[in-house]
């Protein structure tokens, strides 16, 4: 393990068992036994490692994963309480580390973690697809999103209660009664209209089929990214300069928020429409306002 590994899993162990706020650069250097000079040649900030330690936990999750070996003499149920029990071990393991990722960085102001954090998602989402398939088969294609929202949805309350509780909890026994509650949903919830619909959960399968794809997000700030280098290097009057910059930036705010004022966003995409040199880009970020 090279140093800028070590640093990584240390810093995962350090997040999951004292929590972020309470691990300071100075305690992960001293673990590593290397100094704050050699951690600020890997890591810009804290919050950077918390990105890397998030983007290892990533590809480590996905390694697990796909090396998974289960007793082919199980049944294809059995086989899925397996997997269950095994995953829901390993967010244990780290539940420190997932239950407080959401609370440290604003995600939507984060714009390296956010296409992480929806590429986790759409690997998660797609194995347990496949599992539930391998089990129910294609009669719960209709609505096989909402059975693996409430699968996921289970398992995320599970770790967030044992954790609340210091409970070690019992995987296996919870995997159990996960799978006989959703034999009763697909068995008699067949007539009920899906909440999810394939059309909302497009953009994570399309992830998952080209992981090399941007996410919406990644594109629309690559967008708001070229106009402003535009702005700077064509615009030569200073006051013009200085408005359209306001108004990009004024964007790139509405976009950080929960419920973006779509009115306000609008009147800075009619400005910006203005100068023909930014038409082209200014077409393409309004895209994402609709």
């Amino acid at each position: 393990m090279d140093k800028h590994e070590n640093i990584i899993v240390t810093a995962l162990r350090l997040f999951s068992e004292k929590g972020y706020f309470s691990t300071s650069v100075q305690e992960i250097v001293s673990y590593c036994g290397i100094s704050k000079g050699s951690f600020y040649n890997y890591f810009a900030s804290k919050e950077d490692l918390l990105i890397e330690v998030f983007r290892y936990n990533h590809q480590q999750m996905l390694w697990r994963a796909k090396n998974v070996n289960l007793d082919q003499s199980l049944s294809p149920k059995e086989q899925l309480i397996k997997k269950i029990k095994l995953e829901l071990e390993g967010l244990y393991n780290n539940r420190e580390f997932f239950l407080l990722l959401h609370k440290v960085v604003p995600i939507h102001e984060n714009k390296k973690l956010l296409p992480l954090m929806k590429k986790t998602k759409a690997a998660m989402i797609s194995w347990h697809k496949e599992w539930l398939m391998e089990v129910y088969g294609e009669k719960i294609i209709p609505q096989i999103w909402d059975h693996v929202l409430f699968l996921q949805g289970a398992m995320k309350e599970y770790i967030t209660l044992i954790k609340e509780n210091n409970e070690t909890g019992e995987p296996e026994l919870f995997a159990k009664e996960i799978i006989a509650k959703l034999d009763v949903l697909v068995e008699h919830g067949s007539h009920l209209n899906p909440v999810l619909t394939n059309k909302l959960m497009q953009e994570y399968e399309e992830m998952v089929q080209n992981p090399e794809k941007k996410t919406k997000e990644e594109e629309r700030d690559e967008t708001l990214t070229a106009l402003k280098s535009k702005i700077d290097m064509h615009v030569t009057q200073d006051q013009e300069k200085q408005e359209l910059m306001e108004s990009v930036q004024c964007l790139e705010e509405e976009f950080k928020q929960q419920v973006p004022r779509s009115f306000l966003m609008k009147a800075m995409i009619s400005f910006l429409k203005e100068n023909p040199l930014l038409k082209n880009d200014v077409y393409s970020l309004e895209q994402f306002i609709k």
